[in-house]
């Protein structure tokens, strides 16, 4: 019986122990705080606008009124806030951070509490509950010194036989020092210092990705409403062909239209037709991949603006003037990752350093006091004289096979990373005098399609005034409006392409601002979305 009164009441302080512990709520808020705090003062370090780093993903997505269409700036919104990918991309930054507190955690003065309690019995039926607590503290120093204090009670209570119990405390204060393989700011705090500059990478490589987002989301919907366009294209080019098919058959039978004219017509017909039901397909296929990608369900009804891409259509573009030199010195300037690549140099550099170091001799100083109480009945803190010691652990660089092999390797991720460097600032330079050459190419695109619009236009109707004069075949009508079907898809192809394309540029050298929401900053939205024309 008193077996089993000592093991429950063992099992009743476990269960204490564990149920103190803190809740899962708890713990998730107190790493959140930490985390945005961290960030708040990192994200200035990079920029001065205010980034939401909230990771809280909404569970369920607000679906959108079908009766309200989006605008440009409505899609980017719930881009933002609903896309996964947009989603994990904050993630990233919030694990890293993560991963800078735990660093930072190692270095800040640690402590921790732990205990044990034991029940033991003998063969000769002696029983005895022993037990324990500790109380360690540590502290990193910057210069690689580690410094550990620890408070140790020990208790001993005999059940049975000889009834006692004992008390004894122990208190120790350890120093250790590295001298040489070990010693140094760069060395000591390696990991610290890393960490703290990813956070910094991190949070350039969400902000280029932010932006890059927003072009994509951009690219997506003016493709959609490119593609709605042309549907509507291939719905009044069928409406008129069976309109002409209708009209020549008419003329056939005042024989002024042969057999084989009317059956160009319908053959023309059918094809337009094809092309309408082809299109509308294309585009319902489309608009639900888009909302897979807003994080919507393809079930949900929603409707788009399209007025953006009319009023491009109808009063026209203007040319964006670009200077490939100034848009290259700009990049070289601002862009992120051209930073994090240099920053990365000067992080291999100092890799080679702390490899190098690991090959020197290891020589560290061990100084120690430690001292206790004499083992009385009760608890008692009159600690006895200490006792001292002092030691110098040596090894010498010898055998250093694995680490001689680590700084070759850290030579050659150096030289690396120096060729690295340089290959992107060249294809940075590359991509920018692409873009301007591109823009440049497009706007003419532009140009030539607007201008061929209307000349398909007059070409269908004077190819029917001509037909009805006699002086033309239904060939040559069909041939007209074919032409002009194509012109009309190719100048909204054309619009889409140059404003993609100058986003692009936005992007590239850096210049595209972002609000908390997700939508472009100062005028530039009017000038996308067609508002300021």
């Amino acid at each position: 019986m008193k077996q089993l009164n000592c093991v429950s009441n063992i099992a009743l302080v476990l269960m204490i122990f564990f149920l103190a512990g803190c809740s899962a709520t708890r713990i998730k808020t107190s790493a959140d705080r930490e985390v945005y705090k961290v960030l708040e003062k990192k994200t200035k370090e990079v920029t001065p606008e205010k980034i939401p780093w909230d990771i809280e993903f909404p569970t369920t997505q607000e679906a959108p009124s079908e009766d309200t269409p989006l605008s440009l700036k409505d899609v980017l919104i719930i881009a933002t806030r609903n896309n996964r990918d947009y989603q994990t991309a904050k993630e990233d930054v919030y694990l890293k951070t993560l991963a800078l507190i735990s660093q930072r955690y190692n270095y800040s003065l640690r402590y921790g509490i732990d205990g044990t309690v034991t029940w033991e019995e003998d063969n000769a039926g002696t029983e005895n509950v022993a037990a324990g607590l500790n109380l360690n503290l540590i502290k990193w120093l910057a210069q690689g010194t580690q410094i550990t204090f620890n408070i140790a009670q020990e208790y001993l209570k005999y059940i049975t036989g000889n009834v006692d119990e004992t008390f004894q405390t122990v208190v120790g204060l350890d120093i250790l020092q590295p001298l040489f393989r070990g010693a140094g700011r760069s060395v000591a705090q390696a990991g610290l210092i890393q960490t703290e500059r990813d956070v910094i990478y991190q949070i350039r490589s969400f902000l280029r990705y932010q932006r890059s987002f927003s072009v994509t989301v951009a690219d997506k919907y003016f493709t959609l409403l490119e593609v709605k366009n042309n549907l509507e294209n291939y719905s009044k080019n069928y409406t008129y062909l069976k309109q002409t098919r209708e009209r020549i058959e008419m003329l056939s039978e005042a024989g002024r239209a042969t057999l084989i004219e009317v059956g160009q017509t319908r053959q023309d017909e059918y094809r337009a037709y094809q092309s309408w039901i082809s299109a509308n397909n294309d585009y319902q296929q489309l608009l639900d991949e888009f909302k897979i990608f807003l994080g919507l369900s393809p079930e949900v009804k929603i409707s788009l603006e399209v007025s953006v891409l009319e009023t491009f259509l109808e009063k026209g573009m203007s040319e964006i003037k670009l200077d490939p030199q100034e848009s290259i010195k700009l990049a070289l300037e601002k862009r992120l990752d051209l930073m994090t690549a240099y920053d990365q140099l000067e992080d291999d550099k100092r890799n080679v350093d702390i490899a190098l170091n690991a090959l020197r001799t290891k020589l560290d100083l061990n100084l120690g006091v430690k001292s206790l109480t004499p083992v009385e009945n009760k608890p008692t803190f009159e600690l006895e004289k200490p006792s001292y010691t002092a030691a110098l652990d040596l090894e010498l660089p010898v055998n250093k096979v694995p680490e001689r092999n680590t700084f070759r390797e850290a030579l050659i991720n150096f030289e690396r990373q120096k060729r690295n460097v340089t290959q992107t600032r060249d294809e940075m330079k590359l991509d920018i005098l692409n873009l301007c050459r591109d823009l440049e190419e497009l706007y003419q695109t532009y140009l030539i399609q607007d201008k061929s619009l209307k000349l398909a236009s007059n070409r269908v109707e004077g190819t029917d005034l001509l037909l009805q004069a006699g002086r033309a075949t239904t060939r040559d009508l069909l041939d007209a409006q074919e032409s002009y079907l194509n012109a009309k898809n190719s100048l909204s192809t054309a619009i889409v392409n140059y404003l993609v394309s100058y986003l692009e540029f936005l992007r590239d050298t850096e210049t595209l601002e972002i609000d908390e929401s997700g939508v472009w900053k100062g005028d530039l939205y009017g000038k996308i979305s067609g508002e300021n024309n």
